[in-house]
């Protein structure tokens, strides 16, 4: 819904960039087929702007050892087992914190509704006032329509609908087969049409107003060029300024544009060339192209090989930092409260499509307030969660070893023979239990624990690994930590794929790796 108002948005902006454009250049020129063209054409491309998506490209160079597709994010799906850096979301489409949105969604398909049942009933009057008339058939395939009562001549289709008093004048006549010539009931169909998408949009009200004096001027001009005397011809709009047919579908002869019509009639023809003018668009559609621009990232693998990973960055930044004692949250670089995070990641989610959402925190931050997010985040919907740290070199002095604490008893002894428990405390200590269970546990720094996964991984087949951190943990050392063990799994398999076929992994063919996948797969599991 909100990809629907945001959509709108961008065609009613683009809408009065364009006309403010034209009204500045345009519309006092007597070029009115160019005019006819340039409100048409900006109708048009507005509402198919938005829809065109350019990429632009950016390479990022990975290591040979961890360039595998499930490193990469979207080139594969992540599981919450296999990563443990992934969430599913219930949907929460429902939410009370949408009724607003819900209700602006239901009010614009409303506004849409009543004026397309409005046009359809026009269009039904009409047709009831063609069927009524005295129908005269015409070599040019028009047909002429006389009507026994009085109202203002009009052109619909391929009808020209007049009153009977008006049958002999062929200013009249010649003007409403000018329109009919020209195609402007059609072109005015779809205008109004678009318009219904736009009903709240002034803009595009005036527009259309003035596509429809151009459409006068421009049938003006056909009838003076077929050698109608002008003074003649003024003095007809003058006598018929009285009625009017009422029925925005319809062009009129008689129009509430009087005063502009005789003017345009007598000004001076612009000059050809002026119409360059109308190349404006052109700038205008390259800005509406940069402004909808996404990236592609290119992940090239950094050794000789030459395998290429092309994907959209399709991520929702939600960064944490910490400011004195308290955390900040920001989404997208908008800073935000923490109760704001759900409805911001959902309106990102909703604007941009974006599945991901990385969690882009400051080393010192706490992973209780990661945890917290988190919950946040699952409020939102079917979103992937993916951890971003750098650690400092502070939090990375923090990695010392330790003897096992108080704290770390109750980890212990629920510790399962054939798996591995990693416990990371309060005090960003790690405690490693192997799959020896209580008589295989070690306390090690942060740097040893890739080794020591890696080495757990090749000895036993299937294994799996259980992640468990203390609220008090800072999230430097936590996400340092899960890429630690992820990276030992990817290495344990880029090995296998070097002994068994000659090559890295990222190289083999796709059966190749499908086979790799099911002898080492990822098993980490996090604990919340």
């Amino acid at each position: 819904m909100l990809s629907l108002i945001l959509y709108e948005a961008k065609v009613a902006l683009l809408l009065a960039v364009f006309y403010i454009c034209y009204r500045v250049l345009l519309s006092r020129e007597t070029l009115h087929r160019l005019n006819r063209i340039v409100l048409v054409g900006s109708v048009l491309v507005s509402f198919v702007l938005p829809f065109c998506v350019l990429t632009y490209h950016r390479t990022v160079e990975v290591a040979a050892g961890a360039a595998t597709p499930e490193l990469l994010p979207g080139l594969s799906e992540l599981t919450q087992e296999a990563t443990g850096a992934a969430a599913e979301m219930p949907a929460a489409a429902g939410s009370q914190g949408n009724w607003w949105l819900i209700a602006l969604v239901l009010l614009y398909v409303a506004g849409i509704v009543f004026c397309l049942i409005r046009m359809v009933v026009e269009m039904i009057l009409v047709s009831r006032i063609i069927r009524s008339g005295e129908k005269h058939p015409q070599e040019d395939g028009t047909t002429l329509v006389v009507i026994d009562r009085d109202l203002a001549s009009f052109s619909w289709m391929k009808w020209i609908v007049l009153s009977r008093q008006d049958c002999g004048n062929n200013h009249i006549v010649n003007h409403e087969r000018a329109h009919i010539d020209l195609g402007h009931a059609r072109e005015l169909l779809i205008i109004n049409i678009l318009s219904a998408l736009q009903w709240f949009n002034p803009v595009m009200r005036i527009l259309k107003d003035d596509l429809r004096a151009v459409y006068e001027y421009e049938a003006d001009d056909a009838v003076l060029r077929k050698g109608a005397d002008i003074k003649e011809y003024q003095y007809s709009l003058i006598r018929k300024a009285v009625s009017a047919s009422g029925y925005s579908i319809t062009n009129s002869f008689n129009h509430s544009i009087l005063k502009n019509r005789i003017t345009m009639m007598s000004k001076q023809k612009s000059v050809k060339w002026r119409g360059l003018r109308a190349l404006y668009v052109i700038p205008l559609i390259a800005a509406g192209l940069v402004c909808n621009a996404q990236a592609v990232t290119d992940y090239r693998v950094s050794d000789n090989s030459q395998t290429t990973y092309s994907i959209e960055h399709v991520a929702i930044i939600l960064q944490v930092t910490q400011e004195g004692k308290e955390p900040a949250f920001f989404v997208n670089g908008e800073r935000v409260s923490f109760g704001e995070i759900g409805r911001k990641v959902t309106e990102a989610h909703r604007e941009m499509q974006f599945n991901y959402v990385d969690i882009v925190g400051s080393p010192e931050v706490k992973v209780g307030v990661i945890q917290d997010v988190k919950k946040e985040l699952r409020k939102v919907g079917s979103l992937r969660i993916q951890y971003k740290c750098k650690p400092s070199v502070e939090v990375q002095r923090k990695l010392s070893p330790t003897e096992p604490g108080e704290g770390l008893t109750g980890f212990i002894n629920h510790s399962k023979e054939g798996d591995v428990h990693v416990r990371l405390n309060s005090l960003d200590k790690l405690l490693y239990v192997g799959p020896g269970g209580q008589k295989d546990i070690n306390v090690i720094r942060q740097e040893e624990l890739f080794a020591q996964a890696k080495k757990d991984i090749e000895k036993n087949n299937g294994i799996s690994f259980f992640f468990i951190s203390d609220n008090g943990a800072s999230y430097g050392a936590y996400s340092a930590a899960v890429q630690s063990l992820h990276d030992a799994f990817v290495s344990v398999r880029n090995d296998l794929a070097m002994r068994q076929y000659g090559k890295p992994f990222a190289d083999l063919k796709e059966d190749q790796q499908d086979e790799l996948y099911a002898k080492v797969s990822v098993r980490i599991f996090e604990s919340e």
